[in-house]
């Protein structure tokens, strides 16, 4: 119609119109979807769609809502996301601001230790081959615990019947709560660097998980996994169960089990002496009884071989060959005697010519034998004397020289020098000139 004013607007304009009716008519709802897309910026903040059968809603959860969530959005999950709907004006979409979101069905608490459990899985922090053998006699224990709970009533009480056992430092610390995960990370790990004690016990009474969500922390799990010194974990009943406990090196089901298992008591102690007395005494007997045996063995041995027997014999041998060798040093004197006698007569009755021409053969008989035993004669007869340079020895066999040593050859006419090569086991060793 003519006349007719027509409200115009701009877009910018519109979509503030639309923004402001979305925002106050649902200022505060939830919204109740699977996450069928997911982001999460570099900025911190996430972005993501959630989806029903029958359309889909993107959504922005900024960083300053999102760091108080307690599990890691995936695809897949369903979710209750809490919020303000709005228009992102610049795009002309519609979208829910998310202020809290929660895991449906499953406890945000309960899937969040799932998820933790199984990245720990993954990385290998609960392998049976990681951990460090818990020692059985342990002299300075580390305690990490609330100075106020009933745990560390329960556990005083029940090391006081533990033998071994001289020291028990405490690290106090909140158990649970927003300041609990910080101390007691902080207190693992004062303790992993001090290097002083020789067993760690981190340890609470028992809680709903909530109660006992400080010891389902990454930072608490990592320093107790990662600990110098042997690790013990008691936390909670024993229907409890705790990341702590899948990583420490043991798990005690409470902290008086913890305490029972630490040391033996006095009574198993003794039990342990008297079995280990009696099993030293049997060994003992059965030792002197193997030694009698022996003993008895060797007795009838040597009875059955009379030595008395044989040194008997051994002496009359004695005898026997002693006086064989009187017989024939008394022959051989009597013959020399007779020889004397009869050369003494014969140089009586001969002339001194035939003297003269005895003795002269007796001479060259006597230069004769002494030229046949001179060294020097077999040389006329080609051989060689092999003389060791370095020692100035005769060479009587191959095995007393070595490969690289120096030897000396007289001939009948000069000398040569030769040295002694390497050969093969059958062949003894070569000798280059």
């Amino acid at each position: 119609m003519k006349g007719e004013t027509r409200a115009v607007y701009s877009v910018s304009e519109l979509l503030g119109s639309a923004r402001s009716i979305l925002e106050s008519s649902f200022l505060s709802i939830y919204v109740e979807g699977e996450i069928c897309e997911f982001n999460l910026a570099p900025s911190g903040h996430m972005y993501l769609k959630l989806k029903d059968e029958k359309g889909s809603l993107p959504c922005a959860f900024f960083k300053g809502s999102n760091q108080s969530l307690t599990f890691k959005p995936e695809l897949g999950m369903k979710v209750i996301a809490g919020g303000t709907l709005t228009l992102y004006e610049r795009d002309g979409k519609f979208q829910l601001n998310i202020r809290s979101m929660e895991p449906k069905g499953l406890g945000a608490l309960q899937l969040a230790f799932e998820q933790l459990k199984k990245k720990l899985l993954l990385e290998g922090l609960f392998e049976q081959d990681r951990k460090k053998p818990v020692p059985a006699y342990p002299r300075r224990i580390a305690l990490i615990t609330s100075p106020s709970g009933a745990a560390i009533r329960d556990f005083m009480k029940i090391l006081e019947t533990r033998v071994g056992i001289e020291e028990v430092e405490l690290f106090p610390v909140t158990v649970q709560g927003n300041e609990a995960p910080l101390e007691i990370t902080t207190a693992i790990e004062k303790v992993s660097s001090m290097n002083r004690h020789d067993l760690l016990v981190v340890t609470r009474g028992g809680g709903s998980l909530e109660d006992l969500a400080a010891f389902n922390d990454e930072n608490v799990v990592r320093a107790l996994a990662n600990c110098s010194i042997p690790t013990i974990s008691a936390i909670g009943h024993e229907v409890d169960f705790t990341l702590c406990d899948f990583v420490s090196d043991r798990r005690e089901p409470t902290p008086t089990a913890a305490a029972a298992h630490l040391a033996p008591g006095k009574d198993e102690v003794a039990d342990r002496l008297s079995h280990i007395y009696h099993r030293l005494q049997e060994a003992m007997v059965n030792h002197v009884d193997d030694r009698k045996r022996d003993i008895r063995e060797l007795a009838n041995t040597l009875k059955e071989r009379r030595p008395d027997l044989l040194l008997d014999q051994a002496r009359q041998d004695l005898d026997y060959r002693t006086e064989s060798l009187r017989a024939a040093l008394m022959a051989g004197l009597k013959d020399s005697r007779a020889n004397m006698s009869r050369l003494t007569d014969m140089v009586k009755r001969s002339t001194p010519i035939q003297r003269v021409k005895y003795s002269i053969e007796r001479v060259k008989g006597l230069e004769a034998q002494l030229q046949a035993y001179h060294p020097h004669g077999p040389l006329k007869r080609g051989y060689a004397i092999v003389i060791q340079k370095k020692t100035g020895a005769i060479l009587r066999s191959s095995k007393s020289v070595k490969a690289g040593e120096r030897l000396l050859i007289q001939l009948e006419k000069g000398n040569l020098e030769s040295e002694v090569l390497p050969s093969g086991p059958e062949e003894g060793q070569r000798t280059l000139f």
